[in-house]
């Protein structure tokens, strides 16, 4: 998790605005979100299903774009941003399956968004980030 609060520094505001505005808490929530789906994937390719890693890579690819946007907005404070994740991480646990399952395919497009409208060394960025983030959730 700590990942995701050094690279998305997300959802934090600038110091005169101290409450979350509701940008940086649709971020924090697809990140906790895909960091979710992420964990599961991870653990279905450990217990024998390598044909998700694709699947994995995806997801990590849609986190890191949310990351990567938000940083670029301005948004690097990251014990604020740590705090909203766990809010969100906390807030996703009162979800029924299917409101985070929908929630997750809809940040997961929303991501892909993202990447798709990031410049080739931002994708390079995003990329190699989700890649490590891939190989440590595995253990490779």
């Amino acid at each position: 998790m700590r990942w995701i609060a050094l690279l998305l520094a997300a959802a934090s505001a600038t110091a005169a605005t101290p409450e979350a505005g509701e940008r940086e808490l649709h971020t924090t929530d697809c990140i906790a979100a895909l960091d979710v789906k992420a964990r599961d994937l991870a653990r279905q390719v450990k217990a024998g299903q390598p044909e998700l890693r694709p699947s994995l890579l995806a997801t990590l690819d849609a986190g890191a774009a949310f990351i990567g946007h938000a940083y670029l907005r301005g948004e690097r404070d990251e014990a604020r941003s740590q705090a909203l994740l766990d809010a969100a991480l906390q807030a996703q646990k009162t979800l029924s399956d299917g409101e985070l399952a929908a929630r997750q395919a809809a940040c997961l497009q929303e991501g892909a968004q993202l990447l798709s409208q990031t410049d080739f060394i931002g994708r390079a960025v995003i990329s190699r980030l989700a890649q490590r983030r891939m190989e440590r959730l595995l253990g490779d």
